[in-house]
């Protein structure tokens, strides 16, 4: 799924879900546009980990995970954190 699902929020107004539930499905496409920052798309956890793991292979920062990958800072940098950890 390359479009992200809208949720309702209260007082009417819709926001954007970026990370779509785990389907057991892996989608390289959706991967690589998120990745490259080709176009915004939801993915799963692990479409996430895998895109973020991407970014900084190819010298990219947890500032750019966080934004290319619609997710807070904080967590981009743990993500970040827990790929080069696992990769040593």
């Amino acid at each position: 799924m390359t479009h992200p699902s809208q949720a309702s929020h209260h007082n009417d107004h819709q926001r954007t879900v970026w990370l779509l539930p785990e389907d057991g499905v892996i989608d390289p496409i959706a991967i690589e546009l998120a990745a490259t920052g080709e176009r915004s798309v939801a993915l799963t956890e692990s479409e996430r980990r895998i895109a973020a793991g991407l970014i900084l292979a190819a010298g990219g920062t947890p500032n750019l995970i966080a934004k290319r990958l619609h997710m807070a800072h904080t967590n981009a940098r743990t993500l970040a954190d827990q790929i080069t950890y696992s990769a040593a």
